[in-house]
C-alpha cells in the first residue's frame, strides 16, 4: 500500500503538467531534469534527487523548498537512503533555514551511531560557513548522540554549542559557561588556549574575578609549555597544529587578565608586577609583521594601564594624559572611559571636560550596545551598564540629579536586557531616590522597565 505522503509531490507534479496540457518528457526539457529520471519518479520507483526537485519546483513557479517537508517523509521511508543523498539534502535545507527539516534527518541518522562522524564534519562545515542556526542544532544532536562521553568530539561539540549560544542574558551565558567548562580538557591542548580564553572574557564581563584568575592562569600555563615545545621541534622541523592567535599572545593575555584581576581587587602590586610580564617582549621568538602587530598591541595597553594604575592610586593629575593617549584608538577609549569616571568618584575630581568630548560616543554606545573592536558585546554592555550607573553618581554627587537620573534610566534598561540582579538592585536605588525629580516620562520609562523586569524574573 503506498503512503499518501509519498505520492503527494509527484500528484503536485502530475496536476501541474495536466493543468498545462503538457507531456512528461516536455516538462523534463523545460525544466533540464533528465527524463528517464523523472518517469521513474513518477512511477514510484525511484526517489528523485534534490537538484532535480528544486529544478521541478522552479519550474512549477513555487517558492524554493516547497515540498521539503514531504521530501523530509520519503527519505525516511526509502530503504535505500544514505549519506550520498543525505547530504546534498541537508545543505539544501541549512541554505534555506529549513531547521525542521533537519531535525528529522538527523533524528533518524543518529538511530546508526556510525553516522555521528558525518554528521559532527557535516556541522564543521556549516560553522566554518557561519552557518550558526544549522550547526548548533546538528551539535547539540550529535552531543546526545555521543556514546563516548570522553571523546573529543563531544568536547569540540560542547565548545560550539557554548559559542553559539551566547547572548545578552548574562545569567543565562553563566550557566552556558558552568556545562562547558568542564569539557575543556577534553578539547586539544591548541583548542584548549581558544576555549579558555573565551571563558576567561565571559567571566571578566560577569565579574567573577576568582573564576577568571584561575582559567587565565591555566591558559598560561599551557600556552607557555606549547610555546616552548615549538620552539624546541624548530630543528626538527615538526609542523604543528596552531591555535587560532599566536601561542605568546595567550601568554601576554594571560597576564593582562591576571592584571585587571589585580586592578579589581585594588591590588596595585600584582597589577604593575602582571603589567610588567606583557609589557617585556625580550623572550619572545617571533619577528614577523603578525607578531609585531601583537607585540605594538599589548604595549599600548601597558602603557595605557601603566598611566591609569598611577590614577587609581592617586595621581590623579595624569587623567588628561591617560584620556589623550586613548584619543586614537575608538575601540579603547570607552573603556578608558569607564576607569576615569570611577576614578573621579574615588577621588572627587571633575571630569566634565572629557564627558563633554566624549558626549556622542556615550549616548551612541547607549543606542547601539554593540561589542567594540575585539571586545564582545557581552564584555562591553555589563561593563557599560556600571558605567552609567558611575556617570549617574558622578552627577548626582555634583549636585545636578536632573542628569544623574537620566543615566539611572539608562543603566537600568540595559540591566534589564542582561538579567543582572546585581545592577538592577543598584540602579532601582539610585533612582529611588531621585524618583522625586523624575519626570512623568521618566516615571513611566521606569514603571516600563519595572514590568519588564518582573517578566524576565
Amino acid at each position: 500500500m503506498e503512503v499518501i505522503t509519498q505520492k503527494s509531490i509527484r500528484e503536485e507534479l502530475l496536476n501541474y503538467i495536466e493543468e498545462n496540457q503538457m507531456l512528461v518528457y516536455h516538462f523534463a526539457e523545460i525544466s533540464g531534469i533528465n527524463s528517464g529520471t523523472l518517469s521513474r519518479f513518477i512511477n514510484g520507483s525511484q526517489l528523485i534527487p534534490i537538484k532535480a526537485l528544486d529544478r521541478m519546483t522552479y519550474t512549477m513557479g513555487l517558492e524554493e523548498g516547497t515540498f521539503y517537508d514531504l521530501y523530509v517523509d520519503e527519505l525516511l521511508i526509502d530503504p535505500s537512503t544514505d549519506w550520498r543523498r543525505l547530504r546534498p539534502f541537508l545543505i539544501r535545507c541549512s541554505q534555506l533555514n529549513k531547521l525542521t527539516c533537519i531535525e528529522k534527518i538527523v533524528d533518524l541518522m543518529l538511530e546508526k551511531s556510525y553516522y555521528i562522524s558525518s554528521l559532527f564534519d557535516f556541522a564543521e562545515s556549516l560553522y566554518d560557513e557561519g552557518n550558526t542556526a544549522a550547526s548548533l542544532l546538528i551539535y547539540k544532536k550529535v552531543s546526545e548522540g555521543e556514546r563516548y562521553q570522553h571523546a573529543e568530539r563531544l568536547a569540540v561539540c560542547q565548545y560550539r554549542i557554548f559559542k553559539l549560544s551566547l547572548g545578552d542574558d548574562q545569567q543565562h551565558n553563566y550557566e552556558l559557561a558552568l556545562v562547558f567548562e568542564p569539557f575543556v580538557k577534553r578539547l586539544s591542548e591548541f583548542e584548549q588556549l581558544d576555549a579558555l580564553k573565551d571563558l576567561v572574557n565571559l567571566y571578566v564581563s560577569l565579574q567573577k574575578w576568582e573564576k577568571a584568575k584561575q582559567l587565565s592562569t591555566e591558559m598560561g600555563r599551557i600556552a607557555r609549555i606549547q610555546y616552548d615545545l615549538k620552539h624546541q621541534r624548530t630543528g626538527n622541523k615538526v609542523k604543528l597544529i596552531a591555535p587560532k592567535k599566536m601561542l605568546f599572545g595567550y601568554i601576554l593575555y594571560s597576564h593582562l587578565i591576571l592584571g585587571t584581576v589585580a586592578e579589581e581587587a585594588q591590588d596595585f602590586n600584582q597589577a604593575f608586577y602582571h603589567l610588567d610580564k606583557y609589557e617585556d617582549h625580550s623572550w619572545i621568538v617571533e619577528t614577523d609583521a603578525a607578531a609585531e602587530h601583537t607585540k605594538k598591541q599589548f604595549l599600548f595597553w601597558a602603557t595605557a594601564n601603566r598611566m591609569l594604575y598611577r590614577i587609581m592610586t592617586g595621581d590623579i593629575d595624569l587623567i588628561d594624559k591617560y584620556v589623550d593617549s586613548l584619543a586614537s584608538n575608538d575601540n579603547e577609549i570607552l573603556l578608558g572611559l569607564f576607569k576615569i569616571v570611577r576614578a573621579a568618584l574615588k577621588y572627587s575630581c571633575n571630569i566634565d571636560h572629557i564627558l563633554e568630548r566624549y558626549h556622542e560616543m556615550i549616548h551612541n554606545q547607549v543606542i547601539s550596545q554593540k561589542g567594540v573592536g575585539t571586545y564582545t558585546s557581552q564584555v562591553i554592555n555589563d561593563r557599560f551598564v556600571v558605567f552609567l550607573a558611575d556617570l549617574a553618581e558622578y552627577y548626582i554627587r555634583s549636585l545636578r540629579p536632573s542628569i544623574g537620573i537620566i543615566f539611572v534610566l539608562d543603566s537600568l534598561a540595559i540591566s534589564a536586557k542582561l538579567n543582572n540582579d546585581a545592577y538592577l538592585v543598584r540602579c532601582f536605588c539610585l533612582f529611588e531616590k531621585l524618583r522625586h525629580l523624575a519626570t512623568e516620562d521618566q516615571l513611566d520609562k521606569y514603571k516600563a522597565i519595572l514590568k519588564e523586569v518582573e517578566l524576565v524574573i
